[in-house]
C-alpha cells in the first residue's frame, strides 16, 4: 500500500500501518490535525462499512464512518484501550465486568437490518466477531468505550457473541484474564449460563474454516 499516497489523497501528515490484530483489512493509522483516522482496505468492507453507519446512527460507541468507497473505509479513532492490552492485575476483574456490560448493552438495541453469519435464532443484535482486541475499555474508569470490526453485526443468537468472547478469554491469546475461569467469570457477569452448550457449539463453527467458507 503506498502510504505518501493515502497521506496525500486524505491530507494527513503521517501514515503507519496497523501490525497484528487479526483484521482481514489492510489498516493504516493516519494524522490529520487534530485527529486520528484509519484506513481500512479489504473485501468485506462495504459490509463493516453499512454496519457501522447503522450502529452509530443508534448513538452506540464505536467508529464513525469519515469517508468510503468501494471496498475500503475511513473512520474515526475510538478512544480507550482494547481489552487484548496488558492491563494491571488489579483490573482485570472490571475490565471483564466493562467486558460483559458492552456485550449487555448492544444485545438491548432494537432489531438491526442485518443477520447474523452464525445460525441460530435471531434474538438480538449480536456483533459476530465479540474478541477481546475488537473491545475498548476506558482505562481511567475502566468502562466500556465501544466497539470495532463490526463487519459481522447482525440478529442472532446472544450466545454466539458470549462463545467467541468465551473463546478468546480461554485459548491462550490473552492469559492475563486466568483462562477458562476468566471466560466463565466473564459469562457470568453478563448474566450467562457458562455451561451452557451453545458456547462450545459456536466456538466450534467459528474455528470452522468450512463453516466460513459455505457463509
Amino acid at each position: 500500500m503506498d502510504l505518501q499516497h493515502l497521506m496525500d489523497r486524505f491530507g494527513a501528515s503521517s501514515a503507519e500501518p496497523v501490525l497484528g490484530g487479526h483484521s482481514e483489512a489492510s489498516v493504516v493509522r493516519l494524522e490529520r490535525r487534530n485527529e486520528v483516522l484509519y484506513y481500512k482496505q479489504g473485501i468485506i468492507l462495504n459490509d463493516e462499512a453499512d454496519r457501522l453507519e447503522w450502529l452509530s446512527g443508534t448513538g452506540f460507541p464505536c467508529p464513525q464512518v469519515v469517508d468510503r468507497g468501494n471496498n475500503w473505509l475511513l473512520t474515526t479513532e475510538l478512544s480507550g484501550r482494547d481489552a487484548s492490552d496488558d492491563w494491571p492485575a488489579t483490573d482485570r476483574p472490571a475490565v471483564l465486568a466493562a467486558i460483559a456490560t458492552g456485550l449487555r448493552e448492544l444485545h438491548a438495541l432494537s432489531e438491526a437490518p442485518f443477520s447474523s453469519p452464525f445460525p441460530g435464532k435471531p434474538e438480538v443484535v449480536t456483533h459476530g466477531d465479540y474478541a477481546a482486541p475488537n473491545v475498548f475499555i476506558d482505562p481511567v474508569t475502566l468502562q466500556f468505550s465501544g466497539m470495532l470490526d463490526v463487519g459481522k453485526l447482525g440478529m442472532g443468537d446472544p450466545y454466539a457473541d458470549l462463545g467467541v468472547m468465551y473463546k478468546s478469554l480461554s485459548n491462550g491469546m490473552n492469559p492475563q484474564y486466568g483462562l477458562v475461569p476468566g471466560a466463565r467469570f466473564f459469562v457470568e457477569q453478563y448474566g450467562g449460563d457458562p455451561d451452557d452448550p451453545r458456547i462450545p457449539y459456536y466456538i466450534g463453527l467459528d474455528d470452522s474454516e468450512s463453516f466460513w467458507a459455505s457463509v
